[in-house]
């Protein structure tokens, strides 16, 4: 048995391939059944093939004379087979491209059904149906959610080498109290541990657990909809509370009016389920530990939602920014600068708005003066260039979100080789850490010099901090929360 079979959380099927009939929609709104296969593989949409006669479109245009052009393609919502073991696949938003007696199949996403009783599958009544399932609750595991959680599974253990420990016994106790449960309109959302044991076997005792993540909706939803609201959210704050991308390791999901849960396979989802690890958990470090916190993660997931529906400029810029793994420095610097500069306008909304208003009235006011006191030539170039918005200071929105969490790290950042070399380049007397890195930005963005990978590397990953504790002080967490983020060297 291999290591992957042995996990508490295991797939219904592995990534492979796997041979299938396929029901393809025919010319007259009924469907054929043509044999092929299904290909499943990490982080990849579905794909499949079919072999035989298919179903081909063929054009007459002169009695006698039939043309049949290929390719051809066919997109339909909804496309359902039965697995040859039995069991059943849907595949979502699926685009069939048909040749002479083959064609290749893709979709966005597979739901993979287990064989029913007597090896019948679960396959609709209707094939051809073209509404894709909805989904009424999601089982799905994320990397760090054990740390995420705060609470290991086992609680205490004890064996012949410890104090106390009896001859001969070696014991563990589970703990619990590590799983959370938290209710909101419209979701529950509950993590904790599935656990496997080897117990009679007089060679081996072993105790596993797998940490795991079940949102439970209360009206269905379509599969994309339960994916952007509730498990790439607390993918992506698993992510800030670690400064580490985090993996959707799996994913299996129960539909409406269908029995059963189903394995879904898509772009993103590593098909990798695991099993918590001491050194695991320990390495993620996560800031986030909701249950001696008690923090609510589905307020957190909840919020960040909110947020990205209503375009909150941190959250849109520093969230898409999360899962990219081995990005330039230079790339990753404008960005988090940019997070930062977004959301000190976005928290200063009321003022910006203020002071627009006292420039509009001034630029109004110099604009008439201009008029009956320059010549046309003149009050034309004035007009022209004469700004009819308020300057905005990046020093100032960089010093205001630096210096305004928990933990304040402008020390390090002054002690940067980068902040350094270019206050000693600067014509200004007194440029701020601030203004250094405003002039990186500009210099970076508008093309006017580079800068040395290692050095931006070395404020990126300062500036990171920054923005995760942002992040997370925008969800809510608490200052206990936000700290844990900086390092303390």
């Amino acid at each position: 048995m291999s290591d992957r079979q042995k996990l508490p959380l295991s797939l219904m099927y592995e990534p492979d391939t796997y041979l299938c009939s396929w029901f393809l929609p025919d010319n007259t709104g009924g469907h054929v059944d043509i044999p092929g296969d299904l290909v499943l593989r990490p982080l990849r949409p579905p794909t499949g093939q079919v072999y035989g006669t298919v179903p081909l479109q063929h054009t007459q245009h002169v009695p006698g004379v039939v043309e049949t052009a290929f390719p051809q393609s066919i997109s339909v919502p909804v496309l359902h087979g039965r697995l040859a073991n039995g069991g059943s696949v849907t595949l979502l938003d699926a685009h069939i491209q048909l040749w002479d007696k083959s064609g290749h199949i893709t979709g966005a996403a597979a739901l993979l059904g287990n064989a029913a009783f007597f090896g019948l599958a679960d396959v609709p009544e209707a094939p051809t149906a073209a509404i894709p399932p909805r989904v009424t609750s999601a089982t799905f595991q994320i990397t760090a959610l054990d740390a995420a959680l705060g609470v290991p599974p086992i609680k205490d253990v004890s064996n012949p080498h410890l104090p106390g420990g009896e001859e001969g016994r070696w014991a563990a106790t589970v703990n619990a109290s590590a799983s959370g449960t938290w209710s909101a309109e419209g979701a529950e959302l509950t993590v904790s541990y599935y656990h496997r044991m080897r117990a009679m076997d007089p060679c081996e005792f072993s105790l596993a657990f797998s940490p795991v993540a079940t949102v439970t909706l209360t009206e269905a939803k379509p599969l994309e909809i339960a994916l952007d609201q509730y498990i790439e959210p607390l993918r992506k704050i698993l992510s800030i509370a670690t400064g580490k991308p985090q993996d959707l390791s799996y994913l299996h999901v129960e539909l409406e009016g269908r029995e059963g849960k189903y394995q879904v396979v898509g772009t993103g989802i590593t098909q990798a389920p695991f099993a918590s690890s001491t050194a695991a958990f320990r390495a993620h470090n996560s800031a986030v530990r909701a249950l001696p916190d008690k923090l609510s993660l589905l307020d957190l997931v909840t919020q960040w939602s909110q947020y990205a529906a209503a375009h909150h400029p941190l959250v849109e810029t520093y969230g898409a920014m999360l899962h990219t793994r081995d990005q330039h420095p230079r790339s990753r610097y404008l960005l988090l600068v940019q997070a930062l500069e977004g959301l000190y306008g976005y928290e200063n909304k009321g003022t910006t708005e203020q002071r627009q208003a006292k420039h509009t009235a001034s630029y109004e006011d110099a604009l008439a003066r201009a008029k009956k006191d320059l010549d046309a030539e003149i009050f034309k170039f004035v007009k022209k260039h004469l700004s009819k918005k308020p300057s905005v200071s990046l020093d100032i929105a960089l010093n205001a979100l630096m210096t305004g969490l928990p933990v304040n790290i402008m020390d390090r950042l002054d002690a940067t080789e980068l902040v350094k070399e270019v206050q000693a380049a600067s014509t200004t007397a007194a440029l701020t850490t601030p203004g250094a890195l405003r002039v990186v930005r500009n210099d970076l963005a508008h093309g006017n010099r580079g800068y040395e990978p290692h050095q931006l590397q070395v404020v990126v990953r300062l500036l990171e901090f920054i923005v995760r504790g942002h992040a997370l002080r925008i969800l809510g967490c608490p200052e206990a929360v936000i700290s844990r983020v900086f390092p303390t060297e």
